[in-house]
């Protein structure tokens, strides 16, 4: 399989997201408690490469991608899931690439927010992970949110960074 064009931070998502359960957490995670899961992915991208977060920063992130997040990437979305319960299979083919291209501009708004990396050891950058989804998490209310829990943050993280124990059951 070839690799993947664009920045660190687009291959290093898709390369998470297609990680057994993430998908499936990070769309729970949008629809149930209104995250971004591209900001989500960031949070998470960011820790990995050693940076903890400000609420500031944070608050900049959200400023900086919900115009097209709201105008876009969502229309988008609500039209190929809609394309795929009424319309032609070729329409929601092109739909989903739409969408795609859309999640990647604003892949690349954040990453443009984002510094330089620097090494991190992985018990600090699973706790930076930790910190900066629930920096984000409470900028999103979501905390207040009915059946919300850290729990639900915890068990993305270790899905996208799974301990060597985790790593060999799956391989076994």
């Amino acid at each position: 399989m070839s690799k993947p064009k664009g920045h660190r931070f687009w291959r290093w998502s898709l390369n998470a997201y297609e990680l057994s359960g993430v998908k499936n957490r990070l769309i729970y995670l949008q629809d149930d408690f209104g995250f971004d899961v591209n900001l989500a992915l960031w949070c998470v991208w960011r820790a990995s490469e050693g940076e903890a977060l400000s609420v500031d920063a944070l608050r900049a992130a959200i400023r900086a991608t919900t115009e097209w997040s709201d105008g876009v990437v969502e229309p988008l979305r609500e039209a190929r899931i809609n394309a795929h319960e009424i319309g032609p299979p070729e329409f929601y083919t092109l739909l989903k690439e739409i969408e795609l291209a859309g999640e990647r501009h604003e892949q690349n708004i954040l990453f443009k927010l984002s510094r330089p990396a620097s090494p991190i050891e992985r018990e600090p950058m699973l706790a930076a992970a930790r910190d900066n989804l629930a920096r984000y998490a409470s900028l999103m209310d979501a905390p207040r949110r009915h059946g919300f829990s850290s729990a639900l943050l915890r068990d993305l993280i270790d899905h996208i960074f799974p301990d060597e124990n985790q790593q060999a059951a799956g391989q076994a």
